[in-house]
């Protein structure tokens, strides 16, 4: 049986960027064929990481968070940058999650809590310096055992 490379040429990589859309970092593949230079795949890898970080995301938004949490409760901190509107700033609680909206540009912020969390008993209070804090109760851990049973 013969192989999928031996059954003639492959397709150019326009014709597969075509099948498959924008999914696929195309100038990594038109550099990729360049090849000559491979000073270019660490810039590449080097630009990737450093849109990853945390704080440069947090500091283009106009934020920085941190989250600390103790036996009973959960506190993030917020430094609020002095563009962002307090009259449009909004924020959304989940039991793992802290989302604010009405960032400048319209973006939104999402920020992972360390652990489980009653929502509704987020409470914000803004501090001195544009410090935003809001304190969640804390979820205790379930540490009841079930038995399951296996059907046939």
């Amino acid at each position: 049986m013969s192989s999928f490379f031996d059954s003639g040429p492959l397709p150019d990589w326009k014709d597969i960027q075509k099948w498959l859309g924008k999914d696929i970092p195309w100038k990594l593949v038109d550099n990729w064929d360049q090849g000559s230079d491979s000073n270019w795949l660490n810039h590449y890898v080097k630009n990737i990481l450093e849109h990853s970080k945390p704080d440069a995301r947090a500091h283009t938004q106009g934020i920085q968070t941190e989250t600390k949490h103790d036996a009973k409760f959960v506190h993030v901190s917020i430094k609020l940058s002095p563009e962002i509107e307090m009259s449009k700033l909004q924020l959304f609680a989940t039991s793992d999650r802290l989302r604010l909206l009405g960032l400048p540009a319209d973006k939104k912020r999402s920020v992972r809590l360390p652990c489980l969390v009653y929502a509704r008993t987020g409470q914000a209070v803004m501090k001195k310096d544009r410090l935003l804090v809001v304190r969640f109760k804390r979820r205790p851990p379930e540490k009841s055992e079930y038995e399951l049973f296996i059907r046939s």
